[in-house]
């Protein structure tokens, strides 16, 4: 498996003060990451990919987004495409109009390695964010958030995709990896679905247990505070996962232990890699992170 990451700007990162996003509540105003402390986290979780056989492909951090107040979202590499990991890649389409310089700078960078390219169609109710998505490709299965996505735009991804069936989680937060992350079996086959039962919606979680039924795979609920967090208190983002066969990788471990222990019992090797300096930006280890 091939993995794409950003690398970081030349000038230190949000240097001059992270720009809030209003839907976005790890986002505060004038917030300046510790550089030294976010080199680190970033190092580290490179070296933990490496070393569990996966192959890196760092790309380069554009100058012209250097000189944009809104550029150092680019670092969340998960966001502006998908792949179907057959050498075909789909363009996505931010909600967030601020990132769309985004979307034409990686594409450039993927054309570089030759991977085939498709743009989504440009029409006004199309729109999909790589944050929304978890795609199984061995069980076929795209699971999507509707917030910064559009219905239309996740039918559409589906279709690229070729998947067999869209699972629709309807949650309140702005990406559905801050609430939701699958787990796969060492051979790729879906094992489990880890949610926030509380910040989804119950036809959501119906539809969930459904698939669990269906597919004899495991629901593992999370409290809140192992996801984005609640109005009164932000959360640890510890759901926002990479996942991989057999292998899950998150920036904290989840504050019931049993989780572990469950992911452990499914022969899922878990890794903890800590990325708080890039989530005081909003994003977490799947967001930095992107399947090539």
């Amino acid at each position: 498996m091939k993995i794409a990451i950003s690398s970081l700007p030349k000038k230190p990162w949000w240097s001059d003060g992270i720009i809030g996003y209003k839907d976005n509540p790890f986002m505060k105003n004038g917030t300046v990451p510790n550089q030294n402390l976010l080199i680190k986290e970033r190092l580290n979780l490179i070296a933990t990919l490496k070393k569990n056989k996966i192959e890196v492909i760092e790309f380069p951090f554009p100058k012209i987004l250097e000189e944009s107040k809104f550029g150092h979202d680019y670092v969340f590499m998960r966001d502006s495409f998908i792949s179907d990991l057959n050498g075909n890649v789909l363009m996505l389409k931010f909600a967030e109009k601020k990132r769309e310089a985004e979307t034409e700078i990686v594409a450039n960078e993927l054309e570089k390695l030759n991977f085939n390219l498709i743009e989504l169609p440009t029409k006004k109710n199309i729109l999909a964010e790589g944050g929304e998505f978890y795609f199984c490709p061995k069980d076929k299965l795209l699971f999507s958030g509707i917030n910064r996505n559009t219905i239309a735009g996740a039918e559409y991804v589906a279709s690229f995709l070729n998947a067999n069936e869209l699972i629709l989680i309807d949650t309140p937060s702005f990406h559905l990896d801050t609430v939701f992350t699958t787990v796969f079996d060492k051979q790729g086959a879906l094992s489990a679905m880890i949610v926030c039962e509380e910040l989804i919606t119950k036809d959501s979680f119906k539809n969930l247990e459904k698939i669990s039924i269906k597919l004899n795979v495991h629901i593992i609920t999370i409290p809140a505070k192992d996801s984005i967090g609640t109005d009164d208190y932000l959360g640890s983002l510890a759901v926002n996962s990479f996942c991989a066969p057999g292998l899950l990788i998150s920036s904290s471990h989840y504050s019931d232990f049993s989780v572990g222990k469950k992911l452990e019992s499914l022969g899922v090797k878990t890794e903890v890699c800590p990325v708080s300096q890039f989530q005081l930006s909003g994003g977490s280890v799947h967001c930095l992170t992107n399947e090539l």
